[in-house]
């Protein structure tokens, strides 16, 4: 009979560096229950014989020993009979039970079954655990909040996990006291083996409580140092804080201007403060990105024809974090120049300058539109989660529709929000997304009206079967109110069909008609999308979809005359986002209607 007693320092020092020394000595004797385990790979491969209350228990050490095939010599079987030992060890000591007996041997017979003998023994409880600080200790008052309401007490469960993770609390409440320099010596664990306990000592050599320097940007950047004081998260003489120099060097990574950027203590203390606390200077470093991108893109459908665009990015244009963006997209049915000058952080951190104009000629079923517009506004970020915007736009507009020939000229102001908790822009698998706008103008030329737009959307994305399938949803609404459709210009009512808002239509197909068949908009807007995605393989992806829209001349959304289209598609995983590729069809075709539409487009529906 093999006999093994292993050592708990051999266990806890894999999974976690906790060593207990025992006070008192003795085998534990066994007490034995035949329970039978087998692995997959053959009838009866090892046997398990363990005394224990806790069923659980049982349980878990049986999950711990790997599967084995039935041993054909005596030598395999004495191995397989160690290595599930060595596991079931593990797994006991992880549960608290520090002093087990484990008796591994093979027994003998029509078949070589190797077995063990396990005796948990007690399982340990904490009696007692203190803080010893080496060096300076922490101010009094901070002592007291260190310790307050951990997670750990005496007559707790001994669990090495929850032991080593007290360390890190009392590390992490240490630094956010201004201990920057605080770090984990080697904890004491004194073991009775007789009472079942343990008595820990954490060992903790404090260092200096610091204070913030100077703030040290590096000379050789473009971006002017004016520019990077406004995303600072703390001042000079501050007490030091971890996660406000996490928070700056985010704010500085989220410019995107740099392809490195990093801020941290200075190596040697500056000086010393009037509380007797040590400065240190935060240092820095910058490596900046390629000023200049290109970019270019297509898409084809059925309804809109072939697209292509190109985008010229300029990042740091006044060497304030700016960035002016030129877009230029060409298709069969809309020509447009669009260009955005971003100016973050103009006013302050999160408050940013948007100036943009955009130059466009449209010919659709419904219209033939030339747009010059342009605009200003306040953009306000309060971290990814949350933004909203305000500002106004004047538009001039030269349009001939089934209303005639018009030229007029808008002005407008705009209010809008967005709550992101979804978890991507081209690929998101889960979370939401709601947008909400509403736009007040004035319109005259010729034609004079008032009215106010408004336009809200939610998107969900859950994930099942582990990720593989995700059911995603939207809804939209919008509402149009103060003026009449004939008084409305084009670029303020709502169409719908086509890819991005009803699949299996062509694009402007669904709303009100005129007397020639020709689409005129209208002033309220529903849509809804449901849509399952499934990867077939890691970059494949495949899924089924049905779309719903209407578009009514009431003021308010029609539930009543919802259109809907239905189809599948395919996904291929790009590093830009998801290849995608839709075909769809009308469920409710009109003469208008084709059978089929397709769609190729770069990143998912919605």
């Amino acid at each position: 009979m093999y006999h093994l007693r292993v050592s708990l320092q051999n266990f806890v020092t894999t999974v976690g560096e906790v060593s207990v020394r025992f006070i008192a000595r003795g085998l534990v004797p066994a007490i034995l229950l035949s329970s039978g385990f087998s692995g997959h790979s053959a009838p009866v491969a090892l046997r398990l014989e363990s005394e224990s209350v806790d069923e659980d228990l049982v349980s878990i050490m049986r999950g711990a020993m790997a599967d084995e095939s039935t041993p054909e010599t005596m030598f395999e079987a004495r191995r397989q009979s160690r290595r599930a030992a060595d596991a079931v060890y593990k797994v006991l000591n992880s549960e608290g039970y520090y002093d087990p007996t484990i008796e591994p041997f093979v027994e003998t017979g029509d078949r070589l079954t190797p077995i063990l003998r396990v005796d948990p023994g007690k399982r340990f409880i904490v009696s007692e655990f203190s803080v010893r600080y080496g060096g300076d200790s922490p101010r009094e008052a901070d002592q007291a909040s260190i310790l307050e309401d951990l997670e750990l007490a005496p007559g707790d469960t001994a669990i090495p996990t929850r032991i080593i993770d007290i360390e890190r609390v009392l590390l992490n409440r240490l630094h956010g006291l201004g201990y920057a320099f605080a770090r984990a010596r080697d904890r004491s664990v004194l073991g009775d083996r007789e009472a079942g306990e343990l008595e820990i000592v954490y060992n903790i050599v404090t260092g200096p409580r610091v204070r913030f320097g100077e703030i040290i940007y590096p000379d050789n950047i473009r971006t002017r140092t004016r520019y990077l004081q406004k995303l600072e998260a703390f001042e000079t003489g501050e007490l030091y804080d971890p996660q406000k120099l996490n928070l700056f060097g985010a704010r500085l990574d989220e410019t995107r201007l740099y392809s490195l950027a990093n801020a941290q203590l200075a190596e040697t203390s500056s000086g010393q403060s009037e509380e007797g606390d040590q400065i240190y200077d935060v240092i820095v470093s910058l490596a900046e990105r390629k000023r200049n991108t290109i970019a270019a893109g297509a898409s084809i459908s059925t309804d809109k024809g072939v697209g292509v665009s190109t985008e010229l990015t300029r990042r740091n244009l006044t060497r304030n974090g700016d960035l002016l963006v030129a877009a230029l997209n060409v298709a069969e049915l809309e020509q447009e120049i669009d260009v955005q000058w971003r100016r973050p952080n103009e006013f302050g951190y999160g408050r940013g300058l948007v100036l943009s104009s955009r130059l466009a000629n449209e010919n659709t079923d419904g219209f033939d539109r030339q747009t010059f517009s342009l605009g200003a506004g306040m953009e306000v970020i309060h971290g990814p989660q949350f933004s909203y915007g305000y500002g106004v736009t004047a538009s001039y507009v030269h349009e001939t529709d089934d209303f005639g020939t018009r030229d007029l000229q808008l002005l407008g102001l705009y209010a809008n929000t967005r709550l992101d908790r979804a978890d991507g822009v081209l690929n998101p698998t889960r979370g939401w997304r709601f947008d909400g706008r509403i736009e007040p103008n004035v319109s005259f030329g010729g034609q004079t009206s008032q009215f106010i737009k408004g336009e809200t959307s939610l998107r969900g994305y859950y994930p099942l079967m582990a990720g593989k399938l995700v059911m995603a949803g939207r809804i939209k609404i919008g509402s149009v109110y103060g003026a009449d459709i004939n008084e409305l210009p084009s670029t303020k009512r709502f169409f719908a069909g086509g890819g991005g808002s009803v699949r299996g239509y062509s694009y402007q197909a669904i709303g009100p008609r005129s007397d020639d068949n020709v689409p005129l908009g209208g002033r309220g807007l529903l849509e809804t999308s449901v849509e399952a995605r499934y990867m077939v393989r890691p970059k494949i992806g495949v899924a089924a979809f049905i779309d719903g829209g209407s578009v009514s001349a009431r003021e308010t959304p029609d539930f009543s005359d919802l259109r809907l289209g239905a189809g599948f598609g395919v996904r291929y995983d790009t590093p830009a986002g998801p290849l995608r590729i839709d075909i769809a069809t009308p469920l409710d075709k009109t003469e208008n209607d084709d059978v089929v539409q397709v769609y190729i487009s770069l990143g998912q529906a919605f």
